[in-house]
């Protein structure tokens, strides 16, 4: 769709390397966390609207994820059930509340996974 006349399209491409800097951020450490949270909302939100729209986050997981241009790492189903978890107001958009609570607590899950590894039995 084409933008509206008067307004700028301000919609940008992302690189797979700067989502995965932003997602990788989101590993160093706790006291860092929301910092890394935010920056990397706001790399994903490649049209500045505050929120992260489906096309939005569906673009970049497919990228993050390896997808070629003409593949989906994720089908539309997966990525709806995804996002429907995300997205807990059923608005149609994630806000940066509903990012950072998801985010956050995907990451927390991943350092206990990583800690009891590290245990030998």
């Amino acid at each position: 769709m084409p933008p509206k006349k008067g307004k700028k399209n301000r919609s940008k491409k992302m690189g797979k390397g700067k989502i995965k800097a932003a997602l990788q951020s989101l590993l160093e450490g706790e006291e860092d966390m929301k910092k890394a949270i935010n920056g990397a909302f706001e790399e994903l939100d490649t049209d500045g609207s505050g929120f992260l729209e489906k096309d939005e986050l569906f673009e970049a997981l497919n990228e993050v994820l390896g997808a070629d241009d003409d593949e989906k790492a994720l089908s539309e189903k997966q990525f709806d059930k995804f996002f429907d978890k995300v997205d807990k107001d059923g608005d149609g958009k994630v806000s940066k509340q509903e990012f950072f609570k998801r985010t956050r607590g995907l990451f927390k899950k991943m350092h206990e996974g990583d800690d009891s590894d590290d245990e030998d039995d």
